[in-house]
């Protein structure tokens, strides 16, 4: 899902990345229509696999390669356009 990337927030559990849904405005079929923002959260646990994911994703992004720790990194992503694999969506 292509996600522009709002507010980070990192917790001894988790981490929450909270953005704007922008792939919904991507595939409209009338583009000249208001279409409200839609907020979309992705939630990732603090095992290996999400942290490997995560530091994939902040990998590919040149606003992050300055910040020395992964933290670092993911904070970064405030304001970045990615794609975020669905799987990681917190449903309402």
């Amino acid at each position: 899902m292509i996600t522009e990337i709002t507010k980070v927030t990192i917790t001894n559990d988790q981490i929450i990345l909270e953005g704007t849904d922008l792939e919904s405005l991507f595939t409209t079929n009338d583009l000249f229509i208001d279409i409200p923002d839609e907020p979309v959260r992705f939630v990732f646990d603090r095992q290996p696999g999400s942290i490997k994911y995560l530091y994939k994703v902040c990998s590919s992004q040149t606003k992050c390669r300055e910040a020395k720790s992964i933290g670092g990194k993911i904070e970064s992503l405030v304001g970045c356009i990615i794609s975020l694999s669905e799987s990681f969506i917190q449903k309402s």
